[in-house]
């Protein structure tokens, strides 16, 4: 999320495609095909946009050595393959100093089979979360457009850091957030306490704390982005947490402090 501060942020969109084509295949046509969406996303947002195209051996080893070597705060990508694969557009990544918008970017996954039968990933996001040595969020989109009402599920004081990325959503976006204390370790939590009590200070009933310990499959229905933590998240699908099925769009974070 940068809408507010687009100025202050740098945003880019990495393409890398698969080093297979016949020798005659028009790779100009394909970089600048692959990154007309996203250029007029950008051009709507009045967000700065800078491009990368890559003809690649070993996709993934690159996108971590891009990655690791550019100094960027954060990854994002998105479960499974891009929604341009079938247009040979390669694979669609946005990173960026502090975070970007999502939407139209990543592919749609949802349903219990498919959330079960990825383990907590597949191989390809498994490599990169792996040799990543920045911060990296990972998108499942189930379809929303609007991310106005955010879930926020605290397991352990490991997940405290999610408060910062909500402040994000609420500042740029002024979406509304509940923060689920599950565990019951919040109320002892000073960082978040201070976060939270802050976060009211300069925009007031926009944040809430919440202790309950059972989930309610219904209020997670109703929300339209749940951010998790990478650890929590791959609890949840081990212990097969039947409310993930209801669950929205969520965005899966690994962080690096």
């Amino acid at each position: 999320m940068t809408r507010k501060n687009t100025q202050l942020n740098t945003v880019t969109a990495l393409h890398l495609s698969a080093d297979n084509m016949l020798p005659q295949y028009d790779w100009e046509t394909e970089e600048k095909e692959s990154f007309a969406p996203l250029i007029t996303l950008s051009d709507d947002l009045k967000q700065p946009l800078t491009t990368h195209f890559k003809v690649s051996n070993d996709i993934n080893a690159d996108i971590v050595d891009i990655v690791n070597e550019g100094n960027y705060d954060l990854l994002l990508i998105g479960v499974g393959q891009s929604i341009f694969e079938g247009s040979l557009l390669g694979k669609i990544l946005g990173f960026t100093t502090r975070f970007i918008n999502p939407e139209r970017i990543f592919n749609q996954m949802s349903g219990k089979e498919q959330i079960f039968s990825y383990a907590a990933f597949d191989d390809r996001t498994s490599s990169i979360l792996s040799g990543s040595e920045v911060s990296v969020g990972v998108l499942i989109d189930k379809g929303q457009t609007v991310f106005n009402k955010i879930l926020v599920p605290v397991f352990s004081d490991e997940d405290s850091f999610l408060v910062d990325y909500a402040k994000k959503f609420i500042t740029n976006n002024n979406s509304q957030v509940v923060i689920l204390d599950v565990q019951g370790i919040l109320r002892d939590n000073s960082y978040v306490k201070e976060a939270v009590r802050a976060i009211e200070h300069i925009a007031s009933n926009h944040i809430s704390l919440m202790h309950e310990r059972v989930i309610d499959k219904n209020f997670v229905a109703e929300q339209q982005l749940m951010l998790v933590s990478l650890k929590s998240w791959k609890k949840l699908v081990e212990s097969k947490s039947v409310w993930l099925t209801d669950a929205p769009s969520t965005l899966i974070i690994k962080h690096k402090p």
